[in-house]
């Protein structure tokens, strides 16, 4: 393995930030992040509403009934230790993006 060049520390750190737009790109363009307000917006309507009823009803009401939400808990063994493993995969990512841009600062710094 021989020295790494400007250019190559260059190279792949603008084919890096390429792929990283173009994964942010689709995922904002396939609405992902409207489509998870939107639900959640649906389910706090659904409460107001369960809400309102009860209160039409005369029903003993309890706030905290009404600000759970009915999201399933899918904790698992499996989860769990693709959870820890892509929290090890985020510090050794993180520890590589460190090291390319102290790399970068060093080679533009050289003269």
């Amino acid at each position: 393995m021989g020295n790494i060049t400007k250019s190559q520390v260059a190279k792949f750190f603008l084919a890096f930030l390429f792929l990283l737009f173009i994964g942010l790109y689709f995922t904002a363009s396939n609405g992902y992040y409207e489509t998870e307000e939107r639900r959640k917006t649906t389910l706090t309507e659904e409460q107001i509403d369960k809400f309102e009823e009860d209160v039409k009803n005369g029903k003993q009401i309890d706030i905290e009934d009404y600000l759970k939400l009915n999201e399933k808990n899918y904790d698992n063994k499996i989860s769990t230790i693709a959870l820890n493993l892509s929290k090890e995969i985020s510090k050794t990512f993180g520890k590589g993006l460190d090291y390319i841009f102290s790399s970068m600062a060093k080679a533009v710094n050289e003269k």
